[in-house]
């Protein structure tokens, strides 16, 4: 319960920081540049500011009753049964979207490093990690994102630093060739993928022990986020072209392989697969943490470790069914996902925040 648990805004920055990064930093350009070619840098400066925007309104939602998480909040505007009712998509809404992750990283292992392992025996393993994770607890998991964000910051300079020769001017012009239609769509794309999803942290916000500090390292880690996805997103445009970055799948890491200092420093591309798995490994851990907070306040569990295997099969199953391939999952994220996410990361903050000022006009108590 919050109280019990203590973790610093430096670490709650960390998390919201690397989570921010995540899956995205690898596969997100490449839909961007689909969508707005040469000014895919516009949607994610775009995308970023419409982030700190929701960042204010969880903000607010977490201020309503700050010794609360999400789930709890829930219950407390809606009343109990309408609260256990939404918290159940909330819970689905999580669970699913987080079986994603295990795919899109067992899939990346697979296909570029262990072709002949089955994609099952990589996803029940990396599951299992994940799983062992979350049973140490917010705590831990802070600590250690606060561990490996050294080495995360520590490779993305190096990385940043030895393709920026190859910089061409020229791929990133002209600029608004073809409008701002594109550039609103990549937004969009751009907030729905990294913008909707943080509204996750509202379940470890209470646990701050600065709740004044923790809006500004919420803040904090949004922009810092942000902007090292403008920055991969640039190097992107900048180094492939948006073409070559629109057709691949993963274009940092192809973008990696044309390191080449002095044709000694050569195809260190494992530096961008570090960062990536760094990064992934934080935002899985975080959904898993989520779903297993949220499961236990649905069913009024006070112990849930018992709980953690039993939920991470249950995530294997949801991983293997509901993502049969990587061109699934793309097309689900730019046809569908906007308004998926929107449903948890916009409107429900919304209809909390006007429920609960409509309850204290006409002074209706809320549910305990």
């Amino acid at each position: 319960m919050p109280g019990k648990i203590q973790i610093s805004p430096r670490q709650f920055m960390i998390l919201v920081l690397l989570y921010s990064v995540g899956t995205v930093i690898l596969h997100t350009p490449s839909p961007l540049a689909a969508f707005a070619k040469q000014d895919a840098w516009l949607a994610a400066i775009f995308g970023t500011a419409a982030g700190l925007m929701l960042v204010w309104l969880y903000i607010k939602v977490a201020h309503l009753f700050p010794d609360l998480t999400l789930d709890q909040i829930i219950e407390r505007v809606f009343g109990k049964w309408i609260g256990k009712l939404v918290n159940f998509t909330f819970f689905f809404w999580v669970m699913t979207t987080g079986a994603g992750i295990p795919f899109h990283v067992c899939n990346f292992i697979k296909t570029y490093w262990m072709p002949e392992t089955p994609i099952v025996s990589l996803i029940i393993l990396y599951v299992t990690i994940v799983i062992g994770a979350a049973r140490l607890g917010v705590e831990t998991f802070a600590r250690t994102a606060e561990l490996l964000f050294v080495p995360f910051l520590i490779l993305l300079i190096a990385f940043i630093t030895v393709v920026a020769p190859q910089i061409k001017v020229s791929h990133i012009q002209p600029v608004l060739e073809n409008g701002v239609t594109p550039i609103i769509r990549a937004s969009l794309f751009y907030v729905s993928v990294i913008s909707f999803s943080p509204v996750k942290f509202l379940m470890i916000f209470p646990f701050v022990n600065n709740s004044k500090a923790a809006g500004k390292a919420f803040y904090i880690g949004t922009c810092l986020g942000g902007i090292l996805l403008l920055i991969i997103v640039l190097l992107n445009i900048l180094v492939l072209g948006p073409a070559i970055m629109a057709s691949n799948s993963a274009p940092t890491y192809a973008l990696a392989k044309k390191i080449n200092v002095g044709d000694f420093l050569t195809r260190i591309e494992a530096i961008i697969a570090f960062i990536w798995l760094i990064s992934t490994f934080i935002r899985a851990v975080m959904y898993f943490h989520v779903s297993l907070a949220v499961f236990a306040n649905l069913f009024g569990i006070q112990n849930v470790r018992p709980f953690s295997a039993p939920l991470g099969m249950f995530m294997i199953v949801v991983t293997l069914v509901i993502v049969p391939s990587e061109h699934y999952i793309a097309g689900f994220l730019k046809d569908t996902w906007f308004f998926y996410a929107g449903t948890f990361g916009l409107v429900l903050p919304l209809l909390l925040l006007g429920i609960a000022k409509i309850r204290i006009l006409f002074g209706i108590p809320t549910s305990k």
